[in-house]
């Protein structure tokens, strides 16, 4: 007698032993049913326009206060600055490749103190920074106080001459405070070639100043008329300063 074993099936033809499938659930964090909107808008428009916009904007504030470091000091304090600044650079771009694994976020926060220190340290630069000449030796120049001890007067013309001579005209004066007096013919500046001297104008024309006076120590000063062309036509001279 054979003994016959049969598996039972289930009555829906499914074979014994197989389960139902769950149905399919589409997970959040791959991907699926997320709106690719968003990201196209941030990928394709914010950032290729906020980024280089933020990068210029960050980089027009460092270089506006660091100039106002530069210009605030002497030109041997203008030198250390450099070096600082170049020594600050280079250490922090080491200390930044030496860490490759350091967060976006601590990033973030030390280039924004350093913003921070620059923009500081420019707004304490601003006032020293805006006066003329070298460390604000043309305020003690130009306009001194005390009395002339002589007169430059120079007059403009004829043609692009000063006293009708080109290049080579030629006034003296004794040293300390000297008044000059300029006239002639309308349109004509009169400047001194010298950094320390860059708020001395006069001009002849109506409404500029016709006159002033000039700390001037022993030595030669050039005089030019600052129209464009005007001095390269002849209207040059100079000021030879006599010691007392």
């Amino acid at each position: 007698m054979t003994d016959t074993t049969t598996l039972d099936e289930p009555g829906d033809g499914t074979p014994a032993g197989d389960e139902s499938l769950e149905p399919l659930v589409e997970n959040p964090v791959l991907g699926a049913g997320v709106d690719g909107g968003d990201d196209a808008v941030k990928t394709r428009l914010l950032l290729p326009f906020l980024l280089p916009a933020l990068s210029m904007a960050i980089v027009a504030v460092l270089v506006l206060n660091i100039s106002r470091l530069f210009l605030a000091g002497s030109s041997d304090a203008a030198v250390v600055i450099g070096i600082i600044i170049t020594l600050a650079i280079l250490g922090g771009a080491s200390l930044i490749a030496a860490l490759p694994r350091l967060r976006t976020a601590t990033l973030a926060m030390i280039l924004g103190a350093v913003l921070l220190l620059v923009s500081g340290a420019g707004l304490v630069a601003l006032g020293p920074s805006l006066d003329d000449g070298e460390g604000g030796a043309t305020s003690s120049l130009v306009n001194p106080p005390g009395q002339p001890v002589g007169t430059v007067s120079v007059t403009a013309g004829p043609g692009f001459t000063f006293n009708g001579v080109a290049d080579t005209g030629n006034y003296s004066a004794p040293s300390g405070v000297v008044k000059i007096d300029y006239g002639g013919a309308s349109g004509h500046t009169l400047a001194i070639q010298d950094p320390k001297y860059a708020a001395f104008e006069l001009g002849t024309s109506p409404g500029t100043k016709h006159s002033a006076t000039v700390l001037l120590n022993p030595g030669t000063y050039t005089i030019y008329c600052t129209v464009p062309g005007h001095e390269a036509a002849g209207m040059k001279a100079t000021i030879t300063i006599a010691p007392k």
